[in-house]
């Protein structure tokens, strides 16, 4: 069997693979929607965070956009919420939560933070933009 013929199927194989990568990529395609959410570390969304329901961090906020939100509240220093944990979750694309979001930890978004409810943060709120609430 010539060298060139050994190669073939090596190459074919190669191409399968790479296509297989890419229609498994597909299957986790953002931007997300979920349900309820709670993190057990911090969060960070590398794109716009729509929450329609009450967001509580128990950390910090950072946002590269602006926070529209119901209100923007501190979370008691008794609130189970406070109890930080480490580890950290990552969406590279909006994520949409249905729901209340709870993250036991900071949460880094690169965009605007929207939520149809109250706000709340243990830490600081800082965002590259307006902090303002919906009426």
């Amino acid at each position: 069997m010539s060298t060139t013929s050994k190669r073939v199927p090596r190459a074919a194989v190669c191409a399968i693979l790479l296509a297989s990568s890419f229609c498994c990529a597909g299957a986790y395609a953002e931007p997300v929607a979920t349900g309820p959410l709670s993190t057990t570390g911090s969060l960070v969304v590398r794109g716009p965070l729509t929450v329609d329901g009450p967001l509580m961090v128990a950390g910090d906020i950072h946002a590269a956009g602006p926070i529209k939100a119901a209100r923007v509240e501190r979370i008691s220093a008794d609130d189970p919420a406070v109890d930080r944990r480490s580890g950290a979750n990552t969406f590279y694309g909006p994520l949409t939560v249905h729901g209340p979001l709870v993250v036991h930890g900071d949460l880094d978004a690169r965009g605007p933070i929207n939520v149809g409810g109250a706000a709340g943060a243990v830490g600081r709120v800082d965002a590259e933009g307006p902090i303002s609430e919906r009426r």
